[in-house]
Parts: structure tokens; sequence; C-alpha cells
């Protein structure tokens, strides 16, 4: 064997000494990682607070969205910003899971409101998770991640927003159909008496 073949194959044997060694590494370090994540998620070990994302005071005009929030709830908060207290602008806040619930909030009312324009911004913030610890021997654990956020200013052209067709339209089937259900139900209480009526008049006869 040459001097340079002796050299190469060194090389590859630090080389895959340096891999090997890597690996290591990397499997230990996701060992200790999941032995973490078993004892801050042990309810008996340590309590869990995500802490409020850091932001300045809540303007009138905002609605941050929480992703266990009711759409409806949030659909008639805006509105009444919008017709009647004749805001010219609102922003909708959605972070994390709440981002679909914000787009479809902000596309929500452009369909019900006539002039509506959309103008969406993206960021990242940053969120705390808190473990607290129960026992004395514990430590408390803080770790910071990121999230995606998405803030949708809804602009009102108008000075007086006109509720769209599609709005009036919705309102008016629901109506409708609530209408029919009832004069269903009295329909069918009217039947029935009639029928228990009859039956009782046969019975009389026949006695």
């Amino acid at each position: 064997m040459s001097d340079t073949e002796f050299v190469e194959d060194n090389q590859m044997e630090d080389n895959e000494d340096d891999l090997n060694s890597e690996d290591l590494e990397e499997a230990e370090e996701r060992e200790r990682n999941y032995e973490q994540y078993l004892l801050l998620n042990d309810p008996s070990k340590y309590t869990y607070l995500r802490r409020v994302v850091q932001r300045p005071q809540t303007k009138k005009n905002e609605i941050y969205l929480s992703n266990n929030g009711k759409f409806l709830y949030y659909i008639k908060r805006a509105k009444k910003l919008l017709i009647d207290e004749k805001e010219k602008e609102i922003i909708i806040h959605g972070l994390g899971a709440a981002i679909p619930l914000a787009v479809n909030l902000s596309l929500q009312l452009q369909k019900d409101i006539q002039d509506l324009v959309l103008s969406p911004t993206t960021s990242s913030e940053e969120i705390i998770d808190q473990y607290d610890p129960l026992t004395d021997d514990l430590e408390p654990v803080l770790k910071i991640r990121h999230a995606s956020a998405i803030h949708i200013k809804i602009i009102n052209k108008t000075e007086d927003p006109i509720p769209s067709e599609s709005f009036n339209k919705t309102i008016t089937f629901k109506s409708n159909k609530s209408k029919s259900k009832i004069n269903n139900r009295i329909d069918k209480k009217s039947t029935t008496t009639t029928t228990t009526k009859t039956t009782t008049t046969t019975t009389d006869n026949n006695k």
C-alpha cells in the first residue's frame, strides 16, 4: 500500500468516527429532550402556564381572536363597530391556530358589508411557555417559541356602511325557515286535535 492510499484510508476512518460521534450526540440530545418533555408534562410534577403575548393596550377598533372563540360573536362585534359605531377601520388579529378564523371572519364581513377593503399583514410573535414545579426538588422552566400571526385591517370607504344583498337574503332565509317550522308544528297539532275529536265522536255514536 502506498503512502497516499494509507493517508486516504485514515481520513475515511476519521470521517466515519466524526459521523458516528455526531449521530451519537444527536441521539443523546433527542433522548434528553424526550425525558424533559415527559417530566414537564407530568401533572404531578409541573403546572403549565402560557404567557400572554406582550402587546400594547387593546384599542376600541381592535379584535383579538381566540381559537376557542365563537365566530358569530366576533361577527356581531365587528359589524357593530363598522355599522352602528361607524368606525373607519377595524383590525382583526389572529395568532397561530386562530389565523384561519381571522381570514374567514374578514372575508365574511367583506361579503356582508359593501365597499370594505382588506389589508392583511403577517408577523412572528413570541410566546413563553412557563412550567412551575409542584415539588421543591425541581426548578421552574421557561421555553420561548415563535408563532405566526396575521393582522387584517378592514377599511370602510363609505361614511354610512350598507349591508349587502347576500346579508339581507341570509337573514330573510333564516326568518322564513323559522316561520315554516312553526307553521308545520301548528298544522301537526291541529291535525292531531281533529283526529282525536273525530275518534271521540265516533265512539259516542256507537254507544
